[in-house]
């Protein structure tokens, strides 16, 4: 049995977390033409989702989701015997002939063969129905469904399946006021407001794009990232992401649902007003979409140099310049180092390879081989440029940018 039970623990076991970075709201947040601004989509969806989920937690825990009321059970039956008489009306007319290849005959045979058909076709409907059904409810409750949905296909397959309480007594009225259907060939269908609709033709709603949003937030951190090593904002790079963007948008459930889902993380809420309201059409919002994601690529790299040249400024007139590449491993190496401080290892001498900037005296382009080792009263040394000296706190930021404890 598939009770809201079980379905909450299968919620809870499959949830689905996702960690988003700053670095695209900010670039997002930026845009001159920004407002923030309230979507009736999204407020629509949201509610749907929640009477969806406020009947489920009225149910009892031993209800099953996948029995069918009497109503059901009836034309289920109905058909079934209807269909049985026709198969058996037929059956008595096909023994009548002793010519099985009579045009008539074959007739005969092929109503039986519609009958068996419909019949197998009918399981493996309502097969197909009570999967789904249990699949719809584990997703209404996770929130897996995209807002950028039509509010009226959302309250579609929330009638279809059986979830929608439309005054919140915990009972499903809609269910009942649409009746299940058996068409022609044993297919099912549902009547929705005064209109029939096929189980098999129905349109699912889509679910909210994460992974097209989590490829965004590294988008912005790996430009972040290369700002704050001091290389140049690279074009071909920019060219990629715009292609890129191009090919993703083009998909309108990714476009619809960046624009409706992650107001938090990347604010595109003004443009769903304009769309849901006729100012604009999909074309023009998958435009203004795409400019505002390379703004805010654009604005996370600025962010990253605003930091290298902060760094470059703290390191006064002893500093000498590097290249990119230069910088980008001295800060690799940098990285390696706090983490070997970090775990605070004794004994165990850390070799690493770098191009120092100061103080004058050491400062050179060849990148050379140093050794930095922890004794057991906590202090650090040197080694590698001669005899070993104590790495003071002092020495080790102005020529490693590492922070001693």
């Amino acid at each position: 049995m598939a009770n809201n039970a079980l379905i909450r623990g299968a919620a809870e076991a499959s949830k689905k977390f996702l960690d988003i970075g700053g670095a695209v709201a900010a670039g997002i947040n930026a845009t001159p033409d920004y407002v923030p601004s309230k979507n009736n989509r999204v407020a629509e969806n949201k509610a749907i989702q929640a009477k969806v989920n406020n009947y489920m937690s009225k149910m009892k825990t031993d209800m099953d989701f996948t029995s069918f009321n009497p109503a059901e059970t009836a034309t289920m039956r109905n058909f079934l015997l209807s269909q049985r008489t026709i198969y058996t009306d037929a059956a008595k007319k096909a023994a009548e002939f002793d010519d099985t290849t009579d045009p008539d005959y074959m007739l005969y045979v092929d109503q039986m063969q519609n009958v068996n058909n419909s019949f197998t076709n009918l399981a493996a409907q309502l097969k197909s129905y009570k999967k789904s059904k249990l699949e719809y409810a584990s997703n209404m409750q996770e929130g897996l469904y995209s807002n950028g949905n039509p509010g009226s296909k959302s309250k579609e397959s929330a009638i279809i399946y059986g979830f929608y309480d439309a005054d919140g007594d915990g009972r499903s009225e809609d269910k009942y006021d649409a009746p299940f259907q058996i068409q022609e060939g044993g297919n099912i269908a549902f009547n929705v407001d005064g209109q029939e609709i096929s189980y098999n033709g129905m349109e699912e709603p889509f679910f909210k794009d994460t992974k097209f949003l989590n490829s965004l937030n590294k988008t912005s951190e790996e430009a972040y990232n290369s700002g704050l090593r001091g290389n140049a904002n690279n074009p071909y790079a920019e060219r990629a992401y715009d292609q890129q963007l191009n090919d993703t948008l083009q998909n309108e459930n990714a476009l619809r649902s960046i624009i409706f889902d992650f107001n938090a993380e990347a604010p595109m809420n003004d443009i769903g007003d304009r769309l849901d309201n006729g100012e604009i059409d999909l074309a023009q919002a998958r435009i203004e979409v795409k400019d505002r994601l390379l703004i805010a690529r654009e604005n996370a790299y600025k962010k990253g140099k605003k930091q290298y040249d902060k760094k470059q400024e703290d390191l006064g007139s002893e500093s000498f310049n590097l290249s990119g590449s230069q910088i980008a491993s001295n800060n690799d190496a940098t990285s390696t180092l706090n983490a070997w401080i970090e775990v605070g290892a004794i004994g165990k001498a850390k070799k690493f390879k770098y191009i120092v900037r100061s103080p004058q005296d050491r400062a050179t382009q060849t990148k050379m081989d140093y050794e930095i080792t922890k004794t057991k009263d906590g202090k650090y040394y040197l080694g590698g440029n001669g005899t070993p000296e104590l790495l003071s706190p002092k020495l080790a930021k102005e020529m490693f940018n590492i922070d001693l404890k």
